[in-house]
């Protein structure tokens, strides 16, 4: 999801990294974004204390969001490989 940059009204997205995925693959890259800054490209990192409050609540609710998912799939990838031992 995309958020309107408080400076330029451009649009901000979450970070996003490659060695995230060479480190802890999917859910590396779902806790990074879920912890990673806000970046617009035009104005650069953008710090989360910048946004409205509802933007700021928007945000924690996707966070918490990708760290459950990362969580579901680390659970269910584990569940699996029980399964398969």
């Amino acid at each position: 999801m995309a958020y309107q940059c408080p400076r330029c009204n451009g649009e901000v997205t979450r970070g996003s990294s490659s060695s995230a995925w060479a480190l802890g693959g999917l859910v590396g890259v779902l806790l990074f974004s879920a912890f990673g800054s806000m970046r617009c490209e035009r104005c650069g990192p953008i710090p989360r204390s910048e946004f409205p409050p509802e933007v700021r609540t928007e945000m924690l609710i996707g966070t918490l969001a990708y760290v459950a998912v990362a969580a579901l799939l680390f659970i269910g990838v584990l569940y699996v490989l029980t399964l398969l031992h």
